[in-house]
């Protein structure tokens, strides 16, 4: 593993690029989301029919909050989708949304992005296209968050996995566990003993807040590291971080809901055993029709009794994904106590994101926080190739691509001015991964992925948009 320069200056400040942008649907997504683009200096109007919601966002927030129906048209023109850049649908209804972007785009919103729950409307073979509704994205929060649950449950240990470079790079959240010899290890000596390790240790969570770490910090056993992997290098760094041999065999899913069913037909094909367990009899039995490998059992995991009668025991991983945070939340810590290696449970309110996590649990998935990532990752495309954010902690990763003729090029990683709390992490030359140092130099079609805290991501964004020194 190859220690980085972890070059850092503050960037100037000026603005540019604001766009006027619509949020309908004041809900968790639609207030992240304008509390987000709100403080990157863009001109935002919020739009929902429950007024109070409306005004105590308007009172916190620098936006223009607008109760009403968004299915009228005299509401959109009020929150002035006539002159928007964009229009951000994520109501509660599926329909609501639909609608809204159609008029939006025949008031002249320059582009939607619309978020639908039911698969039938965001498939390839859906009766309505995203043209026939007037939307540039249709975001399906149902797949967003089954994409993260599958690739958590194909890498254990990890608390958070997403991908850059077209898949050719992983940015791991992950503990490091009480066999790892990276335990009391200063990560200044990570370029010593792992020279041939495609990886790079850009942050540490610890109960006190997320850092960007320098040379001289030590790594302690149970830190949750982010790091940046090539593809290629993902198992030899799971021996380094988690040396005890993990294979997930059995995986018991909580909740035959939507998403539990299909997580449970994902995972069929090559997991040793799935079970899915329910306490309605109906669900059960319309999930027993959907899945061919899968056990289907009618039962309450939390009633005494049950998870003997039923043989739960050995479980590799246990998901808690119905809709009820506190049932996800006993049956998680029943199963723990029963000796469950891995936990991961579906968090619905984000406030309780926290205390979920200060808890014995290994994974706490929001996927209302996952539509928000996904939102803004459509939002930034042509400058920003890919945008992550990190769980709660409201760090981003973010990808860009080094234009032909940009200023950048040319120039070492020091000279850029990159904001303190930022860190470049990674490097793609074609096929070649590089770890950046301050002395490295950018060249024409690099991918650069970047970690940012907070406070930092304002500062990088207005330093990327002040240049435009990376353009696709």
């Amino acid at each position: 593993m190859r220690a980085a320069d972890n070059v850092a200056a503050d960037g100037q400040h000026s603005k540019g690029n604001e766009m006027r942008i619509v949020v309908v649907g004041a809900g968790v997504v639609g207030s992240h989301v304008a509390e987000r683009l709100s403080g990157e200096g863009h001109d935002i109007s919020i739009v929902d029919a429950d007024a109070d919601l409306v005004h105590r966002l308007g009172e916190r927030m620098d936006v223009m909050a607008v109760a009403g129906d968004a299915g009228l048209p005299s509401v959109l023109r009020n929150a002035g989708v006539e002159e928007a850049d964009l229009l951000i649908a994520v109501t509660q209804h599926d329909t609501t949304n639909l609608l809204v972007s159609l008029m939006a785009s025949k008031m002249g919103a320059k582009k939607r992005i619309v978020r639908v729950r039911a698969n039938e409307l965001s498939s390839s073979d859906s009766v309505l296209s995203k043209d026939d509704v007037g939307a540039d994205y249709l975001i399906n929060s149902q797949k967003t968050t089954l994409d993260l649950l599958e690739r958590l449950v194909r890498n254990p240990g990890a608390t958070d996995v997403w991908e850059f470079a077209d898949g050719e790079l992983l940015l791991w959240g992950y503990d490091i566990s009480d066999e790892s010899p990276l335990i009391n290890m200063k990560l200044k000596d990570l370029a010593e003993n792992y020279q041939d390790l495609d990886a790079l240790i850009v942050a540490i969570a610890r109960p006190d807040g997320i850092v960007i770490p320098t040379g001289d910090d030590v790594l302690l056993a149970h830190d949750n590291i982010y790091a940046f992997i090539k593809k290629t290098a993902t198992d030899q760094f799971r021996r380094i971080v988690h040396p005890e041999k993990e294979n997930i065999h059995k995986v018991v899913i909580s909740g035959a809901t939507r998403l539990g069913i299909a997580l449970a037909e994902r995972l069929e094909s090559s997991t040793r055993s799935v079970v899915l367990v329910d306490p309605s009899r109906d669900a059960a039995e319309h999930a027993s029709r959907e899945l061919r490998k899968t056990m289907v059992l009618c039962g309450d995991i939390s009633e005494p009794g049950f998870c003997d009668e039923a043989g739960l025991d050995d479980i590799d991983y246990f998901l808690a994904l119905t809709d009820d945070d506190q049932a996800n939340l006993v049956n998680s810590l029943l199963v723990r106590k029963r000796g469950g290696r891995r936990i991961g449970i579906l968090a619905q309110q984000p406030q309780f994101m926290p205390i979920l996590q200060s808890l014995d649990i290994d994974v706490v998935v929001n996927p209302r926080l996952l539509i928000v990532s996904s939102i803004l990752r459509h939002i930034r495309k042509g400058r920003i190739l890919q945008v992550s954010a990190i769980g709660e902690t409201g760090a981003e990763a973010r990808e860009y691509l080094a234009g032909k003729g940009s200023s950048v090029v040319g120039r070492p990683i020091k000279a850029l001015g990159v904001p303190r709390g930022a860190i470049l992490g990674a490097l793609f030359r074609g096929d070649t991964f590089v770890i950046p140092r301050g002395d490295t130099v950018i060249e024409p079609d690099d991918r650069i992925v970047i970690f940012a805290l907070p406070e930092a991501i304002e500062k990088v964004e207005r330093l990327f948009a002040r240049t435009g020194i990376f353009k696709k």
